[in-house]
């Protein structure tokens, strides 16, 4: 998770007393606005599941009125303290924490308007939309769940699907914006993107050759099938002439299984496609399109030539901020990461685009996903799960005081099957620099890849 509180807000309590709320970001989104009070609560709740010793230390309380310099030393404080804790994967991989993430989201943004019980509805591979009853409030490994109840998908391979938010660009282009994950509300991530933005469901993973588990059942079967037909009309697959006749063929004859025993062999099968945008490499500001394939980034260049980088060979990646004063409200956002051209030639490479946390969320998910798989260590979590007894003692402050029981959010800790889901391999180290002036600030999280130290000299 990417945190952080870009700006603070002077509210009014229903007392009619004045507070400081701060906006929490997450991964580039407004997630939740909170008081200094909730979020101190909140510590104390982990010192309840965790060693006090191993958390970091959270900003005193001053007994005076804050001054202007003080209220902007304690906003950069409580965000160094969110980004440290979600480095933490005790903390950001626990059920307490995704619920009370998700109870913060539900009483900033739930409206009186909200009911109890409402109806999302989901693209599946295919385009077909089906609209599923859930609370405003339920997490994205539920929802799922239900969708796959809806469709006839067994629940064992529900966990190698995610839901996403896509969005149309100005051009009026499919775009996957980003993978909900289970700390938000598909209902309320959806409301909060847009009226043109929607879910869509689509495969959780990078690694191929998990569709074989897909393709022992018709329905998963069916989701692999229609999935690559979509991405196969939006021309994210890219067949050689040779594969041409036998693909129409078999699609005509609708040979599900051949099909996708020929698409396993096709130019970018398994892809994210991100929007076209620029990067320094070769040269500065040179317009490239990204794929995002399994164990690495394919930059497609307007010529039609292809440089592919190797998530291996990535030391260390890093997000940067940069705020203008002539255009406040569209920050430009860029992913830099530090690549191993040669066996002696570290260089950064730096990509400038609207989506480069999610390229960065895709990068995480590819080390996470190989470096399980080297490890052999199975699917299972690997997190200590939360029994029902010391859940019931945890709680949610809101903001006018009132005690929320966090149970009442959350169900029993599901155990996921999905393939990417527990982050191993990656260690990330957040600084925070701001730049005095009229022009810009920089907030940077750099993330070191352990799945970099495996290259071997037989690799570059």
């Amino acid at each position: 998770m990417h945190f952080s509180i870009p700006e603070t807000e002077n509210l009014q309590d229903k007392d009619g007393s004045y507070y400081q709320g701060y906006h929490i970001h997450i991964n580039g989104n407004h997630h939740c606005t909170l008081r200094y009070k909730q979020l101190r609560h909140l510590h104390d709740q982990l010192k309840k599941l965790f060693s006090h010793d191993t958390l970091p230390e959270f900003p005193s309380k001053k007994l005076l009125p804050l001054t202007t310099p003080q209220l902007e030393e304690r906003r950069l404080y409580l965000e160094k303290y969110l980004q440290s804790i979600a480095l933490d994967h005790r903390i950001s991989n626990s059920t307490f924490f995704h619920a009370f993430l998700r109870m913060a989201q539900n009483e900033t943004h739930l409206s009186s308007d909200d009911q109890k019980n409402v109806h999302i509805r989901i693209t599946l591979p295919g385009e077909e939309v089906i609209s599923i009853p859930v609370t405003p409030i339920q997490e994205t490994a539920s929802v799922i769940k239900r969708v796959a109840q809806h469709i006839g998908l067994p629940e064992e391979l529900a966990d190698y699907f995610a839901l996403f938010v896509q969005d149309a660009n100005e051009f009026n282009q499919y775009c996957l914006v980003r993978r909900l994950l289970n700390y938000e509300s598909p209902f309320l991530a959806v409301k909060l993107s847009g009226e043109s933005a929607s879910l869509v469901i689509r495969k959780s993973y990078w690694d191929t050759t998990y569709d074989d588990e897909l393709l022992k059942d018709p329905v998963g079967t069916k989701l692999v099938y229609n999935q690559f037909r979509d991405d196969y009309k939006r021309y994210w697959i890219q067949p050689n002439e040779q594969q041409l006749i036998p693909l129409k063929r078999l699609l005509e004859q609708e040979k599900q299984h051949d099909v996708m025993k020929l698409a396993r062999q096709m130019r970018f099968y398994g892809s994210v496609n991100f929007l076209p945008c620029l990067t320094d490499f070769p040269t500065p500001r040179s317009t490239v399109s990204i794929h995002a394939l399994n164990k690495e980034l394919v930059f497609r260049y307007p010529d039609l030539s292809e440089r592919l980088f190797r998530v291996t060979r990535m030391r260390t990646w890093r997000i940067t901020t940069i705020v203008q004063e002539h255009s406040l409200d569209h920050p430009k956002l860029e992913l830099s990461f530090e690549y191993l051209l040669s066996k002696d030639r570290l260089q950064w490479i730096t990509v400038e685009s609207t989506q480069v946390i999610f390229l960065s969320l895709c990068l995480q998910s590819m080390v996470e996903e190989l470096m399980r798989k080297q490890q052999e260590a199975g699917s299972c979590s690997t997190f200590p799960k939360l029994t029902d007894e010391v859940i019931q003692k945890l709680t949610f402050l809101g903001k006018n005081g009132t005690l929320l029981c966090i149970s009442e959010s959350t169900g029993k800790p599901r155990i996921s099957k999905d393939p990417i889901k527990n982050p191993l391999g990656l260690k990330e180290s957040i600084r925070v620099r701001f730049r005095n002036g009229r022009n810009h600030s920089f907030e940077e999280a750099r993330i070191e890849n352990h799945a970099f130290e495996d290259i071997r000299d037989e690799d570059l």
